[in-house]
């Protein structure tokens, strides 16, 4: 039986936010039963709010104490592209500095990972996010408090913010090939849909129960490949 381990941030916890703004993790994924179906092992150590810097540091505590597993899935960079709005609001950061995670600095950490991962004999599946509905993420923001006149100084467009997202997933994918990583794409299924709105949560970031689902889909796939049964 081969063991798997997750690390990464809320999508592989399968959060969402319920009617009063509570976040929950779920198994709206679905890895409880698929790893019954295919006969696998899976821990999952993927942690909310966590930018790749403290995924690093995650990681690594687990791997100095728990047994090495077959494979590691490692997804983030939705909190690492996202803005630092908390500090923009309050005039400390400036505009090159408005990533949470700068994109030099969440590519020398997906690298080190990579490599921590790989030294312990693990072999690694890049685990590319689906693209945020930035016209509704950017809504939420204003009703959460973000000064729009602000907001405007920041972004300029919506397709600058879907580049910058795509922009590190494609970093993910890039360091990932440079490393002989495998990689599960989940952009895919989502830019399919044409318009995504109806499956994300009201924030814009999580997906709902239908963006989970396609999310389930693709895993399936996956798993289903590893197991030789497609």
């Amino acid at each position: 039986m081969k063991t798997y381990y997750m690390f990464g941030d809320s999508l592989m916890r399968g959060v969402m936010p319920d009617e009063a703004w509570n976040y929950h993790s779920s198994d709206a994924i679905g890895f409880e039963a698929m790893q019954a179906q295919y006969n696998m092992k899976f821990l999952n150590f993927a942690m909310p709010t966590f930018t790749s810097e403290r995924v690093k540091m995650w990681l690594t505590q687990i791997m100095s104490n728990h047994p090495v597993p077959d494979v590691a899935f490692l997804e983030c960079g939705g909190n690492d592209c996202d803005y630092n709005w908390k500090s923009i609001c309050e005039g400390r950061c400036d505009y090159e500095h408005r990533h949470r995670v700068a994109p030099q600095d969440f590519k020398k950490n997906y690298e080190n990972m990579i490599h921590l991962l790989q030294e312990k004999g693990v072999a690694v599946t890049a685990v590319i996010a689906p693209p945020i509905a930035i016209e509704v993420y950017l809504s939420y923001l204003l009703k959460s408090g973000v000064d729009k006149d602000i907001m405007s100084e920041y972004v300029n467009s919506v397709q600058q913010m879907q580049d910058e997202y795509a922009g590190y997933g494609d970093i993910m994918r890039d360091t990932a090939k440079e490393n002989g990583c495998e990689i599960l794409s989940l952009r895919e299924s989502f830019l399919a849909l044409g318009d995504m709105k109806a499956y994300y949560s009201k924030d814009g970031m999580h997906p709902n129960e239908a963006g989970y689902a396609l999310i389930r889909g693709d895993f399936e796939k996956y798993f289903a490949s590893a197991a030789g049964i497609i």
